[in-house]
């Protein structure tokens, strides 16, 4: 069946989005909640994010998902729809395995306002992972933009936003 993936810096609604697809009956998930881990970018190996992290650290590590899981999600969900919410260093590799990829884009100021009001997700509110958050938003959009996706201006309300995401699936 179809896999789609949802992507976007932190703050464009990847976990509402993945929320409000499962109220409406969908397999969907928030790639933030079992799935996806910090590695080290030279040896590969798992690390814990510190509760503040430095520069330094970032340089040196990446989230990426856990593809185990992530094969036995593709495998659970095969005769269904299946929604992928996430943002990760290596899923580049998996645009091959999806059938569309969705990109949810805001501008910045909103992209702030956001990370700075959630409560269940910490992530972007320390001032330097916010200002990563910023400084590589442009650069991912036209990344994903140049690979195919489809954009959906994540301002609106989850709700148009989702259905758009639906009229969109074809």
């Amino acid at each position: 069946m179809s896999k789609y993936l949802i992507t976007g810096v932190a703050g464009t609604g990847k976990s509402s989005v993945a929320k409000e697809l499962q109220k409406r009956g969908y397999a969907a998930y928030d790639t933030e909640v079992g799935f996806s881990y910090y590695v080290n970018k030279n040896s590969g190996e798992r690390a814990v994010r510190p509760t503040h992290p430095k520069l330094k650290w970032y340089e040196e590590h990446e989230r990426v998902f856990n593809e185990q899981v992530l094969n036995n999600i593709f495998k659970k969900h095969s005769d269904e729809p299946l929604f992928i919410c996430s943002i990760t260093a290596n899923q580049k590799k998996y645009y091959p395995s999806f059938d569309k990829i969705f990109l949810l884009t805001s501008p910045d100021e909103l992209l702030a306002k956001r990370i700075h009001s959630r409560t269940d997700n910490h992530f972007g509110k320390h001032p330097l992972e916010l200002a990563r958050v910023i400084s590589r938003h442009q650069a991912f959009d036209d990344e994903l933009k140049a690979a195919g996706a489809i954009v959906i201006d994540s301002t609106q309300s989850i709700t148009k936003v989702v259905d758009q995401i639906l009229e969109s699936m074809g």
